[in-house]
């Protein structure tokens, strides 16, 4: 083709049609022009057609990642609800002053215990790394940056935390002093030295309170993110049914 141009330009000059020659170079410039932008427009397409099966992909994974915890954060409700159960065993056996019962040792094996809560976020974790950009819906975005940065944020930072210091400076330093873990039948089987003494020791009413307080607390904490990840994942279904 190259080839072929010039032999054209050639000729014009060898013809001596200066002006014929001088139309036909800007035409030939024109058509470079008009290749070049073609090649541009090309090369463009095909890196926005990458960018958006990139961010589809991230989608899809940021979904499976939500799913993977919401398995997970559900059966910490379960387990969390149960706990409850379980101290209220104890408040019962305190109020109506019932002799000590085995059916205990499962309530007072649990009281150092508390379902801490897992968030999968590989795939978010990948998407900040390429820049939460990539993500062209901006509500999509701004609703998966909320649920990570502000919903699972709280969860880890506000409740799990102030179980880990609930614990680590009161439960367990009160628990090593008066209740015995039955390791040997199960380690999650305790019973209290004296639990006579312990129906009357304001501490531990205390430390049973505040333990109601704080699973209560992750039962909220736990349905709020829960809430979000069941509506986060409908957006992610929808937009990728729209974009596919």
């Amino acid at each position: 083709m190259i080839k072929f141009f010039r032999h054209i330009r050639k000729s014009l000059l060898m013809e001596n049609k200066t002006g014929k020659y001088f139309k036909y170079a800007i035409g030939e410039i024109v058509l470079v022009v008009i290749g070049i932008l073609i090649a541009l427009s090309i090369n463009n397409w095909n890196e926005n057609r990458k960018l958006q099966i990139e961010e589809l992909l991230l989608l899809a994974d940021i979904k499976s990642n939500l799913e993977t915890t919401l398995i997970s954060l559900k059966k910490d409700v379960n387990e969390t609800k149960n706990d409850i159960v379980l101290y209220g065993k104890i408040e019962t056996y305190i109020e109506k002053d019932l002799a000590y019962s085995i059916e205990l040792n499962s309530a007072f094996g649990n009281l150092t215990f508390w379902s801490s809560p897992f968030i999968t976020s590989t795939a978010y974790n990948t998407l900040q790394g390429k820049g939460l950009d990539i993500i062209k819906n901006e509500d999509l975005k701004n609703n998966i940056v909320n649920l990570y940065e502000v919903v699972f944020a709280r969860l880890m930072d506000d409740y799990n935390a102030s179980e880990w210091n609930l614990n680590q400076t009161v439960v367990t330093p009160f628990f090593s002093k008066h209740i015995m873990r039955l390791h040997e039948e199960d380690l999650f089987q305790a019973k209290p030295n004296n639990f006579e003494s312990l129906k009357n020791n304001d501490e531990f009413k205390n430390i049973l309170g505040m333990l109601f307080r704080q699973r209560k607390r992750g039962l909220y904490f736990f349905d709020n993110a829960i809430t979000g990840i069941e509506s986060l994942i409908v957006e992610i279904e929808n937009e990728l049914q729209t974009r596919q």
